[in-house]
């Protein structure tokens, strides 16, 4: 049979906090890669297909 679970007031702050830690880390990847300048950019693409 399942059972609800349910949740004490302080053990709902674990969720809440591991989404806005993995919310804040996709949001900085996303601002760094719209910052981004266009030559950079295209030296990225580059990068695996270079031989040095």
């Amino acid at each position: 049979m399942l059972r609800r679970i349910i949740y004490e007031d302080w053990q709902l702050i674990f969720p809440v906090v591991a989404l806005a830690i993995a919310s804040l880390v996709y949001l900085a990847a996303a601002w760094r890669a719209g910052r981004m300048k266009p030559a950079q950019a295209e030296q990225l693409s580059r990068l695996p297909f270079e031989n040095e």
